[in-house]
């Protein structure tokens, strides 16, 4: 999406890409999801999460776990 807007990652911003990750999610995240369970696929749907969802971002712990190396 961002190349048919001749936008690139970088020029966004952090706050702005991940707005846009997240719009996108929105509208596309649930035919994956769908594509998946059509297939048969079994798994614990309860649990479905997104890399960005609040529970997996580790944004600071993860920069701050870094400088304890």
């Amino acid at each position: 999406m961002l190349a048919s807007e001749g936008i690139k990652r970088v020029e966004l911003g952090r706050d702005e890409f991940e707005k846009r990750v997240w719009e996108w999610k929105e509208k596309y995240g649930g035919t994956i999801t769908n594509q998946i369970k059509r297939l048969g696929a079994s798994c614990d749907w309860t649990r479905e999460c997104f890399t960005l969802d609040e529970q997996l971002s580790r944004k600071t712990s993860f920069i701050s776990s870094k400088s304890e190396i």
